[in-house]
């Protein structure tokens, strides 16, 4: 799990930057605003899976995956695709598979967290129930 939490700190230096550099900024619009709150988002369940902690819900867990790696995703891995396509060279296949590789690496912890951590949830569900008790 080492590596998930090494993966972790990065993201998360990488969106502390992303709200330091955003004063500084020349042009500030709605993208920069959502691609930043899509950063944060994602930051949970990357959390979660590095620590072993369940975070709010498995519905939640499975509503971040979708509108931060699935949707996005896609349309990364459409337009890498087309992009590659139409500026055909060795270099941009390397570039364009690369992508995609990081697009995996980082949707792994997110998917994990929300459709095969069952035993993390049952415990959080556990600890749930005996606080009710």
């Amino acid at each position: 799990m080492k590596k998930w939490k090494i993966l972790f700190g990065f993201s998360a230096f990488i969106t502390a930057l992303e709200f330091i550099g955003l004063p500084f900024k020349e042009h500030i619009d709605l993208n920069t605003f959502v691609s930043l709150i899509l950063y944060c988002s994602i930051l949970i369940p990357m959390y979660g899976y590095a620590y072993g902690v369940a975070i709010g819900s498995k519905a939640i867990a499975i509503l971040i995956f979708v509108l931060t790696i699935l949707v996005p995703g896609s349309l990364v891995v459409l337009w890498g695709v087309a992009f590659t396509i139409n500026h055909f060279s060795l270099i941009q296949l390397v570039f364009s598979l690369g992508t995609f590789g990081l697009l995996l690496f980082i949707s792994y912890p997110v998917f994990m967290y929300a459709f095969r951590s069952d035993k993390l949830w049952a415990k959080e569900r556990q600890q749930m129930t005996d606080k009710r008790l």
